[in-house]
């Protein structure tokens, strides 16, 4: 594996966890941090040190299409409210009468389906303002996951879905989901060669990280994906100690790869994990 991707696969896991906890400290010696600086830091070192691997300007997306729809398909509110909320990004937010929601990524060619109690949000964007005002918001952790995305770069995490469901944020650690796009990438889905190697990169990002699985597999649709689940032990900002669980699923669109990476810990992990997999079924590529 090249450095470059293995640098960008490092940026993508600290983002994962930079709102909720401080990766790499001893959870038993660990006192409550400065978290946002020293993890802000982090990101920017990784940053810079992947944008100097790579000397190529970035490849200009398509214009796509749909060519399938999603497994399961809500029903759409008949008001105003149906007409999708397309920013600047290059990507809309259609949201629909049982608090279900579908996300088009135009720029990266998919789209895929987001179940009720899940808040997808994207950086700069007005539902991110929005946000803000949800009794929800009114939890510590909900607010330092949702501040945490502010100053990232929406043209590679596309997109950042919280967990609202009713006591899901108890244990100080908010489950969330990233998309994380990175244009230039590419990976081999064809065997487990590529995706091995991104797995080796992990453990040197997050201290105590155990990779517990890869697969390449696909999806209802056949569509190839790539699978890298993970545990590490962290500690939250507030000091609580939790075991953090993270399932990685990489998918190559028309343009460089996606992963979507889902945050959460073994305790909600068998109550998420299912909500997470039938998400991603929904997943289509959207024709160039």
């Amino acid at each position: 594996m090249n450095t470059r991707r293995a640098l960008l696969a490092a940026l993508m896991l600290l983002a994962t966890v930079l709102a909720c906890a401080v990766p790499g400290l001893p959870t038993a010696s660990q006192t409550a941090p400065t978290a946002d600086t020293r993890l802000e830091r982090m990101v920017a070192e990784t940053v810079s040190a992947a944008l100097a691997e790579t000397q190529q300007a970035l490849p200009m997306p398509t214009t796509a299409e749909v060519i399938s729809t999603p497994t399961f398909e809500p029903t759409p509110v008949p008001t105003a409210s149906l007409v999708p909320d397309v920013d600047d990004s290059g990507s809309s937010i259609n949201r629909f009468e049982d608090n279900s929601s579908k996300f088009t990524d135009m720029r990266a060619g998919y789209e895929i389906s987001l179940l009720e109690g899940w808040l997808p949000i994207r950086i700069n964007s007005q539902e991110y303002l929005d946000a803000w005002l949800l009794p929800e918001l009114s939890n510590p952790a909900m607010q330092r996951s949702l501040s945490s995305i502010e100053k990232l770069n929406p043209d590679e995490l596309r997109l950042f879905v919280l967990d609202v469901q009713e006591g899901h944020a108890e244990i100080d650690f908010i489950t969330n989901i990233n998309f994380y796009w990175n244009q230039l990438s590419d990976i081999s889905l064809e065997t487990d060669e590529d995706l091995k190697a991104e797995a080796a990169a992990l453990p040197s990002v997050l201290s105590g990280l155990e990779v517990t699985s890869t697969e390449i597999s696909t999806t209802a649709r056949e569509i190839p994906v790539g699978v890298i689940t993970s545990k590490a032990p962290i500690t939250t900002v507030s000091g609580v100690n939790v075991e953090l669980f993270q399932k990685q699923v990489f998918i190559k669109t028309n343009v460089g790869v996606l992963v979507v990476t889902l945050s959460t810990t073994e305790e909600l992990k068998q109550t998420v994990l299912p909500q997470f997999d039938a998400m991603i079924e929904t997943f289509i590529l959207l024709s160039e």
